[in-house]
């Protein structure tokens, strides 16, 4: 069985260190009266003093397993002359290193010099958020990172001790991500993003995912298959984008600054868009289809800025600038024709 992973982070607090000291020195074969004394005379001077104490009392009831971990011992050995010089207990002790024995010294000792052993990350259950037609909302995970959902998406959460792992099954999303040592990876199977800090927006549709940053840095990563090392595609700086897939190259655009989403406030822009393409945007949005009967209305180019939840008034908009003209069907369909 291997060893549990073990986590160890460093801290500066001197009566932490003085508390340390003395707890280890208590548990010393060779602790007189005297010491015993001066450590509760040391306790009755400060409240946070008996604080500290208290506190190495129950980290060391906790410490479990962990006590004997060999990263541990290795810490002993090395940083055992500096726990014992932090401590203040009589001059006739100071020259000797204390005899701590087993897990009291892989505790202690480390503890000494300022360190906290923490158990490691618990597994946290892999979580699934969906969003129905329509619908938005966002997401407080639970490294402090954010996640916005667009309508009609879903995707699976997993945390581990080495990586933070969103799997993003349909739809868009946006991510302001907690800056943390562990890598926030978006993962699809067209590729994937992977972060550390940052807020940038992933978009799943039609083979490929669309990626745009508006703060830090991210890694396009190429799609990958079981255990395979995924490959490095590019670096995103904030204000660029970019697209690419399993049969798609990469295609980047820089848009020369970087503004929120849309969607994010429930609209949709559109800047020289194929009709086709808005209303495929609007069509997720609505479970009344906008349906386009002429082939030759795909090839219109429009721009403006609409509120998603409101296909009549962009509709309406189609048929005041552009050879369109609408009408229901009996589905409850919104049909748009050309005009003769």
């Amino acid at each position: 069985m291997s060893s549990p992973r073990l986590n160890v982070v460093e801290g500066g607090d001197p009566i932490r260190r003085q508390a340390a000291a003395w707890f280890a020195r208590l548990r010393a074969d060779d602790v007189t009266e005297n010491e015993r004394g001066q450590c509760r005379q040391w306790l009755d001077a400060d409240a946070r003093h008996r604080a500290a104490y208290e506190r190495m009392e129950r980290l060391w009831a906790g410490a479990g397993d962990h006590a004997a971990h060999p990263e541990i011992a290795l810490r002993v050995r090395a940083q055992a002359p500096a726990a014992a010089a932090t401590r203040q207990p009589p001059r006739r002790g100071r020259g000797r290193l204390l005899a701590w024995s087993g897990a009291a010294a892989a505790l202690i000792a480390v503890a000494a010099i300022g360190w906290r052993l923490l158990q490691p990350p618990p597994a946290v259950p892999e979580q699934q958020y969906v969003t129905a037609v329509g619908e938005s909302r966002t997401i407080a995970l639970e490294d402090g990172s954010r996640m916005s959902l667009d309508t009609d998406t879903r995707v699976r959460v997993r945390y581990s001790a080495d990586e933070r792992r969103i799997s993003l099954l349909r739809g868009r999303a946006f991510f302001r991500v907690a800056k943390q040592a562990r890598p926030f990876l978006v993962r699809t199977e067209d590729g994937s993003v992977r972060a550390v800090g940052t807020e940038f927006e992933v978009y799943r549709r039609d083979g490929e995912i669309e990626v745009a940053l508006i703060e830090g840095r991210v890694l396009l990563l190429a799609a990958a298959s079981g255990d395979a090392v995924p490959v490095g595609l590019a670096m995103l700086a904030p204000g660029q984008k970019a697209s690419f897939g399993q049969r798609k190259p990469l295609r980047m655009i820089d848009a020369g600054h970087a503004a929120l989403p849309a969607w994010l406030s429930g609209k949709l822009a559109f800047d020289d868009q194929a009709l086709s393409a808005a209303v495929g945007e609007f069509n997720r949005y609505s479970r009344r289809a906008i349906v386009l009967r002429d082939p030759a209305l795909a090839r219109i180019r429009v721009s403006g800025v609409f509120r998603s939840d409101d296909p009549h008034a962009f509709v309406e908009a189609l048929q005041t600038l552009y050879p369109v003209q609408v009408s229901d069907a009996p589905g409850g369909e919104l049909v748009l024709s050309e005009r003769r």
